[in-house]
């Protein structure tokens, strides 16, 4: 097991749901952990619960789809606290409803949250680990990015995203001799942390909770894995898709309840 005592762990979207479930978890055996989060508020109060448990935490507010907000707190975190050894990409959007009907700003922001802010927080960090040839990024990218669902198209454009840009990543890290530099994507299904609230989840896809999820995406940093996928849908989703033709994958994703989950889909405000 990886001893992770001191080491500085960073976690984007960290005030809330997996995020800080996710520092919690490295809190625990150790670890220096700092939030990124929009809002101060929810970042005080994560970081005063970490605090109290005896756990080394600071918070920094920080718009991730900024890059030189990102570049800015990134310089203060390293000043303040030392080089990130752990990268977490958590931050995420969601806009549901008919790609038509969902305004361009709400397209936008999807790409610039769950992909482009990827890119700007791997661009601050990772010159230290590969100078050193030390450290591990782990973003979180989502069963939609090895599949698809209707009414969150640009969801799944940006999760698949991740995926590939993670995989380039670690093999360019590969072929510049720095091995040190690990990488894990993290692709689960629907977790219960409010922001699916409404959504439709068949029966074969159950909800997931975010302690037990964090818990397992710890032990897959553990094990240096390149992907942790939860529960069995995404695990079979790649051999799926490559062995069925399309017309065959439509049919059975809409036969299986998936194409009406994001039907109902209210998110974190209550509303569509």
């Amino acid at each position: 097991m990886k001893d992770i005592t001191d080491k500085v762990v960073l976690v984007t979207g960290g005030s809330k749901g997996l995020g800080r479930q996710l520092a919690s978890r490295f809190a625990r055996e150790g670890a220096k952990v700092v939030l990124w989060a929009r809002t101060q508020a929810d970042l005080d109060q994560a970081v005063d619960e970490l605090r109290s448990d005896g756990w080394q935490a600071w918070a920094y507010s920080v718009d991730v789809t900024d890059v030189d907000r990102v570049l800015e707190a990134a310089a203060k975190v390293k000043e303040d606290i030392g080089p990130v050894d752990v990268l977490v990409n958590n931050a995420g959007f969601v806009c549901g409803g008919p790609f038509l009907d969902v305004s361009a700003e709400e397209h936008q922001k999807t790409m610039d949250v769950n992909f482009n802010a990827y890119m700007w927080t791997m661009k601050a960090f990772m010159p230290d680990m590969v100078e050193r040839d030390s450290g591990h990024i782990i973003n979180i990218s989502s069963a939609a990015g090895l599949s698809y669902a209707p009414l969150m198209a640009s969801y799944c454009g940006s999760k698949a995203a991740v995926i590939n840009f993670t995989d380039s990543m670690r093999l360019e890290m590969k072929y510049l001799g720095k091995k040190g530099v690990k990488f894990t994507i993290v692709c689960p299904a629907f977790i219960s942390t409010g922001m699916f609230e409404g959504v439709e989840v068949p029966w074969w896809l159950p909800w997931l909770d975010p302690e037990d999820l964090a818990d397992k995406i710890y032990q897959g940093y553990q094990k240096d894995s390149p992907m942790v996928a939860e529960p069995l849908f995404p695990k079979l989703a790649p051999a799926f898709r490559a062995a069925n033709p399309r017309r065959l994958l439509d049919h059975m994703l809409t036969f299986w309840g998936l194409s009406d989950a994001m039907k109902e889909w209210r998110g974190h405000e209550g509303k569509k």
